[in-house]
């Protein structure tokens, strides 16, 4: 699992990513304070789970992504099997690139986790 954790920030733009479950436990982080982490991990997973809530309830079906948008850069949350996939990037960056290759990401993710 670290190492696909660790081929996303090889993306132009990316300045790191996590993977955590959906209870925000880390599994595999790229970010060098462990703090940060956990507490990335934990937001991610309660935003992430409130917003696949909110989309359920509204009509429009279940999250398949998000995008944070913040002044600095974005946090972008996808899926992959039973956990999140967590990307931070820059300002300025392809966010369909980056989308891509997190889509390729979760690909792998699922095919290592069991069934």
């Amino acid at each position: 699992m670290r190492k696909i954790v660790e081929d996303l920030i090889r993306v132009d733009g990316v300045i790191g990513s996590l993977l955590v479950g959906k209870d925000g436990l880390v599994v595999a982080s790229t970010l060098l304070d462990p703090e940060d982490a956990e507490v990335l991990g934990a937001m991610s997973a309660a935003v992430y789970g409130e917003i696949d809530k909110s989309t359920k309830r509204i009509g429009v079906g279940t999250l398949v992504d998000a995008i944070i948008d913040a002044q600095e850069g974005s946090i972008l949350l996808l899926e992959a099997k039973d956990l999140i996939l967590v990307v931070i990037t820059q300002r300025m960056v392809n966010l369909g690139l980056i989308k891509m290759e997190m889509r390729r990401a979760a690909r792998r993710i699922s095919e290592a986790v069991p069934i």
